[in-house]
């Protein structure tokens, strides 16, 4: 299988981000907590995804989407709120956070507020500079 050009990784990944965070109200319709908890995570990490294959950044692991966060905030001055909603997004991963008790008002708010604001915050960063 070839590998996604720049373009088509950037824009697979900013739609998956905006189709998981609609499957978080599916999921929570369909009382499945930990399914919409995950939904959520993934939603987040395929806008960071997105926002570092913009730029060619590294992006296969849970460190390096922290680190891109990071360097988004560093070197291109980017508001400290992405580190805290990021923070906040992964504690929704299943696999990382399997022992967290899920709260559906919780996973709502977030939805709709926090992590809903990421992936807004992370798809309108200026194109990265050559």
């Amino acid at each position: 299988m070839a590998a996604m050009t720049t373009a088509a990784a950037v824009e697979y990944h900013r739609k998956s981000s905006w189709h998981s965070l609609e499957r978080v109200d599916i999921e929570l319709e369909q009382g499945d907590l930990e399914k919409a908890s995950q939904a959520l995570w993934d939603s987040a990490a395929h806008a960071v995804k997105a926002a570092a294959a913009r730029r060619g950044w590294k992006h296969d692991s849970f460190a390096d989407l922290g680190d891109v966060i990071i360097r988004l905030i560093n070197d291109e001055g980017g508001s400290t709120i992405l580190n805290t909603n990021f923070i906040m997004a992964s504690s929704f991963d299943r696999e990382l956070s399997h022992e967290i008790p899920l709260h559906e008002a919780g996973i709502r708010y977030c939805c709709d507020g926090p992590i809903r604001e990421l992936l807004r915050t992370l798809e309108n960063l200026p194109d990265p500079q050559p």
